[in-house]
């Protein structure tokens, strides 16, 4: 079974990074940067596989790992590519100071993190719920 290790992806300047939270038997380094979150996740990815390949030619066992991402404001907007000024509109806040967050320009407070995560839930509810169509609309003249 393979042990939960959690992921932090955080934005940079010019670019983003994720790592591993602690040291889980003796995996330290593990980490990956790069232009998106995405990018980033994917490196991170490649440097766990490279770490099974150099364990493997030390005859040493290599943990098999599930990873658990955890995104900062700028990294979750980057991954699920969502528009930082119409989800600023949806949640009700302000669209120029969530970008600012976005980027990493400024530091939210505890109460913004708390209100952007329950428009984050509210806004997967909202999809959840969402039906679509399954023809075209008829087009009256």
């Amino acid at each position: 079974m393979a042990k939960k290790i959690q992921v932090i992806v955080e934005t940079g300047k010019d670019m983003f990074a994720c790592f591993m939270v602690g040291a889980h038997d003796g995996l330290t380094g593990l980490h990956g940067d790069g232009k998106t979150a995405r990018k980033a996740i994917s490196n991170f990815y490649e440097c766990y596989e490279e770490e099974k390949q150099f364990c493997q030619t030390e005859d040493k066992e290599t943990p098999e790992l599930e990873f658990e991402f955890i995104f900062d404001i700028g990294a979750f907007f980057s991954y699920y590519l969502i528009n930082v000024s119409a989800f600023a509109e949806y949640a009700g806040m302000n669209a120029s100071l969530l970008r600012q967050y976005a980027c990493g320009l400024k530091s939210p407070t505890k109460a913004t993190i708390d209100k952007i995560r329950a428009a984050v839930d509210n806004y997967r509810k909202d999809i959840a719920a969402g039906l679509l169509i399954d023809r075209p609309v008829p087009q009256y003249i």
